[in-house]
């Protein structure tokens, strides 16, 4: 099947082995080319979003809280609420600290 695009989902990495290693599974998902779209029948589309918030959006999640827990969650809801939006789905893919403030 020819695609035009192609996603990349990971899922949660392995506790780390007593080696220190972490497992991750990936899939690699192709997409077929755009169509235009028919306002009758709606449209998927995937976005990929980078957000960066106080600590508190996110705090626990580093220890297991689900894909839906925190922040991702609310992404999500706020998704949902767009104008003609039918449903949304989110879910946090990494989460990094960031490095203290220079002075």
């Amino acid at each position: 099947m020819p695609s035009s695009a192609v996603e990349v989902i990971f899922d949660s990495p392995s506790m780390p082995d007593a080696h220190g290693e972490v497992e991750r599974m990936v899939e690699v998902a192709g997409r077929p080319a755009s169509r235009p779209v028919a306002p009758e029948r709606g449209a998927q589309v995937t976005v990929q979003v980078v957000l960066e918030a106080d600590g508190a959006a996110f705090a626990g999640r580093e220890k297991g809280g689900g894909g839906g827990a925190g922040g991702g969650g609310a992404v999500g809801r706020t998704l949902a609420a767009l104008p003609h939006a039918r449903w949304a789905s989110s879910r946090v893919v990494p989460l990094w600290c960031l490095p203290a403030a220079r002075e």
